[in-house]
């Protein structure tokens, strides 16, 4: 009778298997989290796309009803020349879509929002919960948004930007930019959603949107390399606080 072979594996091939394992782990990882990365930051330029693309459209549509919808400075008594112009909502990014999207009306018959409410998905994202019922909270809003846009500001200003950033080094409200500072941008400091410390997307004036990794996260290739003076301007572009 043959004789059946009972030996298995010893200790030390054991440990040459595990070790083997454990470098291709190590080796796949980072480039699944990249591309995983890559993926997430795709998706919040399309989210970010759709939303600026709707600003700009009420822009254009609902001039003659409400004014411009780029959100604005109040005026000089601290009080909004039209309380029902969403322009001039200015106190937070949280504010401003909530007029926005008249959530105070929210799926009410009257309900009548400035944006087409079926971009409210887009608030939101890549770990950012939405909107739950009829209240929309700084928690449910993945973008801050900057103020005091006008016709006349460049085109590669950017208008939306995820909250992950440090958004207060976005602002152009700098004088004499010279386009060429690598000063970079601090990334996760506040909010690790959505993207943490890893990589941001921020929207332009002109609908563009654009997303950096860490690594390229440079004021010079933020702003294009492109210099300007925005020492003459009153109402300077800042960014709003959620």
């Amino acid at each position: 009778m043959k004789k059946v072979s009972t030996k298995g594996f010893t200790l030390v091939e054991l440990l040459v298997v595990i070790g083997i394992l454990g470098v291709l782990m190590g080796a796949l990882f980072p480039a699944i989290s990249s591309a995983l990365l890559s993926a997430n930051l795709s998706t919040m330029s399309m989210q970010g796309r759709k939303l600026i693309q709707g600003i700009v459209q009420a822009n254009i549509e609902r001039q003659g009803r409400l004014g411009a919808v780029w959100p604005r400075e109040q005026d000089d008594s601290g009080n909004a020349q039209d309380s029902d112009d969403p322009s001039k909502i200015t106190s937070s990014t949280t504010d401003y879509f909530k007029k926005l999207f008249d959530i105070d009306h929210y799926s009410q018959p009257e309900w009548d929002p400035v944006i087409d409410g079926d971009l409210l998905s887009a608030l939101s994202g890549c770990g950012v919960n939405g909107m739950t019922g009829t209240t929309l909270t700084k928690d449910n809003i993945a973008w801050v948004m900057a103020k005091n846009i006008v016709d006349e500001s460049q085109d590669f200003l950017p208008v939306l930007v995820t909250r992950n950033v440090d958004y207060s080094t976005l602002n152009p409200s700098m004088t004499q930019f010279n386009g060429t500072d690598t000063t970079p941008v601090t990334l996760g400091k506040t909010y690790d959603q959505p993207f943490s410390d890893k990589g941001f997307v921020l929207v332009r004036k002109s609908g563009a949107a654009e997303s950096f990794k860490k690594r390229y996260s440079r004021l010079n290739l933020i702003f294009k390399n492109q210099g300007f003076d925005n020492q003459t301007r009153e109402k300077r572009v800042e960014f709003m606080d959620l």
